[in-house]
């Protein structure tokens, strides 16, 4: 999921304004007004974090890797506010710095950004999954170093650790898979 995809979610779970007045319609949930389901600086943030993602987008279209590198970090260093969509930002944030510095042939510095973004988030979530999904990658990359480098028993345990990574990412987003159609989601 985008980060678009998430502050258009959390800008519709405010509610909409009929149903916040006074003598609300029947079919409204309650006549009392609704409290907005988030904060206004969770919705700062969101803001400010789709920005900044589009900032980096068009810094990566235009070949400036090193440009929307700087616009994701400004992103994960920004104060956050405490909430699930915040934390959800933060990590999808940090696979997508993992996935540029893989490009820039950044092992090193996308290890961190994985590491950092699955702190992030805990339990079976999609954002879970894509960080294990990218830290595979990554370990990928590793091991085709290190096959270059000619150290082939540390690449092929490389290689090892990035095919047990992709296949814990399947399992969270089966896991998420699961409990979405358990909860009335459909296929």
């Amino acid at each position: 999921m985008r980060l678009w995809l998430l502050l258009a979610i959390a800008i519709g779970s405010l509610g909409a304004p009929a149903c916040r007045d006074q003598g609300a319609p029947a079919g409204c949930p309650s006549a009392q007004p609704a409290q907005p389901a988030i904060d206004e600086a969770v919705m700062a943030f969101l803001s400010a974090a789709r920005a900044l993602h589009h900032e980096a987008d068009i810094r990566e279209r235009g070949g400036d890797l090193d440009g929307a590198v700087a616009s994701l970090r400004r992103l994960v260093a920004m104060p956050a506010p405490r909430a699930v969509e915040v934390q959800e930002v933060l990590a999808d944030a940090h696979a997508r710095l993992a996935e540029l510095e893989l490009l820039e042939s950044d092992v090193e510095g996308a290890t961190r950004d994985v590491e950092a973004g699955l702190l992030a988030v805990q339990g079976p979530s999609y954002f879970r999954g894509h960080l294990l999904e990218v830290e595979g990658r990554v370990e990928e990359a590793r091991a085709n170093g290190l096959a270059d480098a000619g150290q082939r028993e540390e690449a092929a345990k490389a290689k090892t650790r990035a095919l047990a990574l992709l296949e814990q990412a399947v399992h969270v987003q089966e896991q998420v898979i699961e409990r979405a159609l358990a909860d009335g989601g459909e296929q």
